[in-house]
């Protein structure tokens, strides 16, 4: 190291010149062809630093181009959800005035997947959060995407939640477009079916499938899945419709459980309705969905 300090520091311009000196020397004494190589390498060698610049430069302006297009995503988007909380408070307004209760706001506990169980009809998950985060049975679970199930099991520390991919799981749902209500039902993998849709019911494949809100078990208006196949019964009064969820069940690493809102108690109705079952009722908002939720 003080042999280089003492070339490069002190005698800079004569240590430059005795290298090119015998680089010249070098050259003169290789063949034509091994000249024309070294002479390529040489210059690669030289010129890296310069290419390395080049590129430098080039990914700062696509990581400026970049960033520049995200503020004016981010711009877009904070106009666009003012403009949407304008109109969900004026829509609040409206509806009080006209004697409706307002939009409930749902509050959201993220929770993680520590545990799945899966079988040929049974399907769960267990997530890190329980009776001391105050989570109740029946509370509805989501994903990013959409509903994913509900809590059937609390632990101080954890519990267990039922997907949607279950026989023993239903739930009322409406198509967003038409209105048309059915209730869910689970048929393989990804795929359900959605019952109780008559044959003059306006069912498209591409529509979008929403949660009614019927039974109270699960709240108004999140997304379930897409209407993929419809078709006529031959023998029956009513259509088979085709469903794919949204949410991957196979996949959820992060879910959410709505743990209430404003007009809306997670976990009441599904204890209210559990206990209806023992005492052998049936309620009637359940009865009006075709069948109720589960």
């Amino acid at each position: 190291m003080q042999i280089f300090s003492f070339l490069f520091d002190r005698h800079l311009e004569r240590t430059v010149l005795a290298v090119a000196i015998a680089l010249s020397v070098f050259m003169l004494t290789r063949p034509e062809d091994g000249r024309i190589a070294a002479a390529r390498s040489i210059s690669s060698f030289l010129l890296y630093p310069v290419s390395r610049t080049d590129d430098y430069f080039t990914s700062v302006e696509e990581l400026t181009a970049e960033n520049d297009s995200l503020r004016t995503r981010v711009v877009s988007l904070s106009h666009e959800n003012e403009r949407l909380t304008q109109f969900r408070d004026e829509r609040n307004r409206l509806r009080e005035l006209l004697g409706f209760r307002k939009d409930s706001f749902f509050e959201f506990m993220p929770c993680d997947v520590i545990a799945r169980s899966s079988s040929r009809f049974h399907h769960s998950i267990t997530v890190d959060r329980g009776s001391d985060s105050g989570v109740l049975p029946g509370m509805p679970v989501v994903g990013y995407r959409g509903l994913a199930g509900k809590v059937t099991q609390v632990f101080p520390s954890s519990s267990r939640v039922l997907l949607l991919n279950n026989k023993s799981v239903s739930v009322s749902c409406l198509v967003k477009r038409s209105r048309v209500v059915g209730v869910l039902a689970w048929e393989r993998g990804s795929f359900f079916s959605l019952d109780y849709v008559g044959k003059e019911e306006d069912v498209l494949p591409g529509d979008t499938l929403i949660t009614s809100g019927f039974g109270r078990v699960f709240p108004k208006g999140f997304p379930v899945g897409t209407v993929f196949h419809v078709a006529e019964e031959k023998t029956e009064l009513s259509r088979r419709v085709g469903i794919v969820c949204m949410t991957d069940l196979n996949k959820l690493e992060e879910v959410f459980i709505i743990i209430g809102g404003r007009d809306w108690k997670g976990g009441e109705a599904w204890l209210e309705l559990e206990k209806n079952k023992k005492d052998g009722e049936e309620p009637e908002e359940g009865k009006a969905a075709g069948g109720g939720e589960q």
